[in-house]
């Protein structure tokens, strides 16, 4: 088995460019807060969210609810929180466009 001297200064290389692109696309895609706050309430809220065709509906209820919404905006991605009796407790995180809620 021949192990090639000058493959292995490469592939970590290779390694780090990829790394550090990924976290640049992270950096550079981390979705608005607007998103974040709308992807919190739906989650908490569930379908008693009204419809975003009724803005006569909508706007009210996210004006009301969303100031229960904490965003912590960290380098790679965004930390969303809601406010459940007097703590937060996280509903999800933000990174590449997209609200990942659990």
């Amino acid at each position: 088995m021949h192990i090639c001297l000058k493959c292995k200064p490469l592939k970590k290389i290779i390694i780090i460019i990829l790394v550090l692109f990924t976290l640049f696309a992270a950096y550079s895609s981390k979705p608005d807060d607007k998103t974040c706050i709308i992807a919190a309430v739906k989650f908490v809220w569930g379908n008693r969210v009204p419809d975003e065709k009724l803005p006569l509906y909508f706007e009210p209820f996210m004006d009301l609810t969303s100031q229960s919404v904490k965003i912590n905006d960290w380098i790679f991605l965004k930390r969303i929180q809601y406010k459940i009796k007097n703590e937060y407790a996280t509903v999800g995180f933000g990174a590449f466009k997209r609200v990942f809620t659990f």
